[in-house]
């Protein structure tokens, strides 16, 4: 029964009949767990009391990114990006790929698809090139680049919290991975789309209207306050602070010195701010958890980590785990199973570490695939769609298919080296 509703909800969520909401969705699926005595109230809040970090680290990442989008901080960065490609198409490809990375790794994948995404099809239809190659590489390294930092992704939170990871050993495991496999995504992005590359552009098209007095001291102050919550959270990791906190202090700082500026946009703020991501989140902790009572997450794993025998291997089998759970799932619900099955099965700490850092790989590289593999994806899809550009399925998952196995197999190779 609990596996039932499990797999009703997901297809629900990736489905949206009649456009449901998909904190309805999941909300639903865990109120009737509770409704089958499937799980208890006391357990369901055990399990969000539990993860409070996760659920404040959301709320500040969420107004953190409005506050920055309203400062201009997003256009700011785009328009270097195309001031410093000097006319190339090729220059700007990569140059987009470096700021993509740079914004998920302190604001994570989320804000890049929702806030990057509109900035880049802006510039490139006022640089007048086509639109497409830079948007792909948009969503693209949003989950290549989420990598990063344990603030990157969502899932990156979760999983070292779990394994109570500081930077320094979540560093030395992942950030050579990190570095090859953006740069694999790179390089393959700039054979698949050589020939709209081609095209030239003229740099002053990128040129940003003169910024009132306030604006620019607005701008000023946000991207200063920027560059702070990036220290605290490089620090907070270091010393396995709770992020969440952090990333609230953050985005009170950001409003407060909107404030002192005189250009607070509330409305533009609440814009970015999703109560339904919140119940989302929510309701997959609780469905989870239910799965969780039964022993099937456990048994997942276990058939999982069937042929590992070594940390390397047990690396390769959350890597794939994860990367082909996203893809059915999406990443955060394929996530919490593998964490779920990974404690229920009361794995030795030298395949858990591995396993658990293979499964955050395979769920932040892995939903390049296909465009229902990660929120941000399926925000970035939206997206472009409102933008009046089609972007198939069909035409998503040809990309997908030669970029993502060879990104994912050099992720890989990273990581196993380092459990060698």
């Amino acid at each position: 029964m609990a596996a039932a509703i499990f797999g009703l909800v997901l297809l629900l969520v990736l489905t949206r009949p009649h456009r449901l909401n998909e904190a309805a969705a999941t909300l639903a699926g865990a109120a009737g767990l509770l409704l089958l005595g499937l799980l208890s109230p006391l357990q369901a809040a055990s399990t969000l009391a539990s993860q409070w970090n996760l659920l404040l680290f959301l709320v500040g990442l969420m107004l953190t990114a409005g506050l920055a989008d309203a400062a201009g901080f997003f256009d700011a960065a785009a328009a270097l990006a195309a001031r410093s490609a000097r006319g190339s198409g090729r220059l700007l490809l990569l140059a987009i790929f470096a700021v993509g990375a740079l914004v998920t790794a302190f604001l994570s994948n989320d804000a890049t698809a929702l806030i990057l995404t509109p900035v880049v099809y802006t510039l490139t239809t006022r640089l007048r090139l086509p639109p497409l190659p830079f948007l792909f590489a948009t969503t693209f390294v949003a989950d290549t680049a989420s990598l990063t930092l344990p603030v990157s992704n969502p899932v990156n939170v979760l999983i070292s919290d779990s394994l109570q990871l500081n930077l320094v050993a979540y560093a030395e495991h992942l950030l050579l991975a990190t570095l090859l496999a953006v740069a694999v995504n790179a390089g393959l992005f700039l054979l698949l789309f050589r020939r709209q590359l081609r095209q030239r552009f003229e740099p002053s098209r990128a040129l940003q209207p003169p910024r009132a007095r306030a604006e620019q001291r607005l701008f000023g102050l946000t991207t200063g306050g920027l560059g702070l919550i990036a220290l605290a959270y490089v620090a907070a990791s270091l010393a396995r602070f709770p992020l969440g906190l952090v990333a609230i202090a953050g985005s009170a700082l950001l409003a407060g010195l909107a404030a002192l500026s005189g250009g607070l946009q509330a409305a533009r703020v609440k814009e970015h701010f999703s109560l339904t991501l919140l119940g989302y989140v929510s309701g997959l902790l609780l469905l989870v958890k239910g799965v969780e009572l039964t022993g099937l997450t456990a048994g997942l794993v276990s058939s999982l980590l069937g042929f590992a025998q070594t940390p390397a291997t047990a690396a390769a089998a959350g890597l794939v785990g994860a990367a082909v759970g996203s893809n059915v799932l999406n990443n955060l619900p394929a996530s919490l199973v593998l964490i779920s099955g990974a404690h229920a099965a009361h794995l030795p700490e030298p395949l858990l570490r591995p396993f658990l850092l293979g499964s955050l790989a395979g769920a932040d590289i892995g939903p390049n695939l296909t465009p229902v593999g990660s929120l941000s994806t399926m925000l970035w899809l939206l997206i472009v769609r409102r933008r009046g550009l089609e972007v198939s399925a069909r035409q998503y998952v040809k990309i997908g298919v030669v970029v993502t196995p060879a990104v994912l197999l050099t992720a890989g190779i990273a990581i196993a080296l380092g459990f060698h």
